[in-house]
């Protein structure tokens, strides 16, 4: 088996949830479980040089990254995988206030799976429906590190 050394590219084919989607690659194109792949933004963004004015190239603006879950031999399922931490509680100052006594209520942390956006936005900035997930958009596989866990069992707690 050779080294992979270009991304493969395809488009989300059907958003699934906030969460999930259909990418138009699979097994024939290489795609195993475990592949991560930016959702990128429809197009570049032409970047030019302040001073001359020339073209340097484009960019390519991801909205979401997901981890393949399932693979079959021309579509694949992926799904967003990054966590993070959110405050339910509120901090120690603020609090409930019972028969008029403030009552402190510590931080509550809640761990999430990352979610994309899905719908049309309210605002009215042209630009800002490129920020949501849809059929068509792009994707780009992404080369990442293995995860390692930062415990190795080693140590003693």
């Amino acid at each position: 088996m050779t080294a992979q050394t270009e991304p493969i590219r395809g488009k989300v084919a059907k958003v699934l949830t906030n969460s999930k989607v259909v990418l138009n690659v699979g097994k024939i194109h290489e795609v195993q479980i475990g592949m991560s792949f930016d959702i990128l933004m429809p197009g570049f963004d032409e970047i030019t040089d302040p001073d001359t004015g020339a073209v340097l190239g484009g960019v390519e603006l991801p909205k979401a990254r997901v981890r393949v879950i399932s693979a079959d031999d021309n579509l694949s399922v992926a799904a967003t995988y990054r966590r993070e931490s959110v405050n339910l509680g509120g901090p120690e100052n603020w609090g409930l206030r019972v028969r008029g006594d403030l009552l402190p209520m510590p931080p509550l942390w809640e761990t999430r799976v990352e979610t994309f956006r899905t719908r049309e936005p309210v605002i009215s900035d042209e630009r800002a429906v490129d920020y949501y997930v849809a059929t068509g958009d792009p994707v780009v596989q992404v080369f990442e590190p293995p995860e390692t866990d930062p415990y190795d069992g080693d140590e003693l707690l």
